[in-house]
């Protein structure tokens, strides 16, 4: 099954993990787990059906409004990895 969590790290920065679990106690575990690895604060586990970027729009609304500042996601940003072309 596939399981997805909030989270926030102990610098403020607040995400989405999204993970396969083999039920709802296993799902449970693994957030326990986070808590106990360094994040401050881990929230709102959801079992994901559909598997579709809605779903998470949906459980997840505040994730969904966050607003691209500056030039953070520009870095790295290409087409096609160099690293990976194979002539």
């Amino acid at each position: 099954m596939r399981y997805a969590v909030e989270y926030q790290g102990v610098g403020g920065r607040v995400g989405l993990i999204i993970f396969s679990a083999t039920d709802i106690n296993a799902a449970q575990m693994y957030m326990e787990e986070l808590a106990i690895r360094g994040h401050e604060r881990v929230w709102n586990l959801n079992e994901l059906t559909e598997g579709t970027i809605g779903e998470l729009f949906r459980l997840y609304p505040r994730i969904a409004n966050v607003t691209v500042r500056g030039d953070v996601t520009s870095k790295g940003l290409t087409t096609e990895r160099e690293d990976k072309k194979v002539d």
